[in-house]
């Protein structure tokens, strides 16, 4: 077959002789061979961050969104039967062991891992500081083998998928093709890079989604928790040594777990999340019921003078 009559494919070595002297040859193709390391190491970069080592299955971005939409339907599913009266419902065990039909480890599944109530007001400060800075734990507070681990580890999974490794770390695929360097941005990087944006946007949109809820009702949790904190505390006689005397408006905020004046809607939200543990039929006692109703009077009428 004839030279000038074979199919031809992209013309890759061009760039080396476009231009140059024959003498320059030399320094066309360095330019050429550091070309294409570079185009070789972005594609391996590429295949690192997504492919699954198995052969013919989805990539990591794929098999993320799969977790991340199980996650969601766990939420949905669990988190509408667990009332707040019950605080042990926010807490499931496996069988026992002798009772296991194929038994080789104990292990449990918590909904959330159990903890003292005093550390309900901690736990409800870091939980969103950890969702925010993309960790998983912190010595205030690790949430283990957990819903809130689940998702938090699923945030950091898809924080380090979002950027590529060495050395091409200071590119995230959210910010694909733009963040793509014109040497090496063609037309078909360009729309497989826009394709990866949008679904690591989808992938943040479902998991933003699942924090929301689940911090929706664990907030919900807290407050009660550390509500029935303040009880226990108020019934056996606890005072902090050197503490003075709170002022009634004060002793409202502290019973009702506000550092600050809340606004009507947020007062209203939470005496609603209180009521619900402390109402006589609920669980609650009629006394406990009948200070929160005066609390919450008290913070209402201070509100509408403004």
């Amino acid at each position: 077959m004839n030279v000038q009559s074979r199919p031809f494919g992209l013309d890759w070595f061009g760039s080396a002789l476009n231009g140059k002297e024959s003498q320059n040859v030399s320094s066309g193709l360095t330019q050429l061979v550091e070309q294409e390391e570079s185009r070789l190491m972005f594609a391996k970069a590429l295949k690192h961050a997504l492919a699954n080592p198995i052969p013919h299955a989805p990539d990591r971005i794929a098999l993320l969104h799969d977790d991340i939409r199980t996650l969601e339907k766990t939420l949905r599913l669990r988190l509408s039967m667990l009332p707040l009266d019950r605080p042990q419902a926010w807490f499931r065990t496996s069988p026992p062991m002798d009772k296991s039909p194929i038994a080789s480890t104990s292990w449990h599944d918590p909904i959330f891992l159990a903890f003292e109530e005093s550390h309900a007001q901690t736990v409800k400060k870091v939980l969103p500081e950890l969702f925010a800075a993309k960790y998983i734990a912190s010595k205030d507070y690790d949430p283990g083998f957990s819903l809130w681990g689940r998702l938090l580890k699923m945030n950091l999974k898809l924080h380090q998928l979002n950027h590529l490794p060495a050395p091409f770390t200071d590119i995230a695929l959210e910010d694909m093709p733009d963040a793509i360097p014109d040497e090496l941005l063609t037309p078909a990087l360009a729309q497989y890079g826009a394709q990866l944006a949008a679904r690591i946007k989808a992938c943040q949109k479902d998991l933003e989604a699942c924090y929301g809820y689940l911090w929706s009702r664990s907030e919900s949790f807290l407050v009660a928790l550390h509500v029935q904190h303040l009880a226990r505390q108020s019934r056996s006689g606890i005072a902090t040594p050197g503490s003075r005397k709170l002022s009634p408006l004060e002793e409202a905020l502290k019973f009702m777990s506000f550092s600050r004046l809340p606004n009507i809607d947020d007062l209203r939200t939470r005496y609603r999340t209180m009521a619900q543990t402390m109402h006589p039929d609920l669980g609650g006692t009629e006394e406990r019921f009948k200070l929160l109703s005066v609390h919450y009077q008290a913070l209402l009428k201070q509100l509408q003078r403004f």
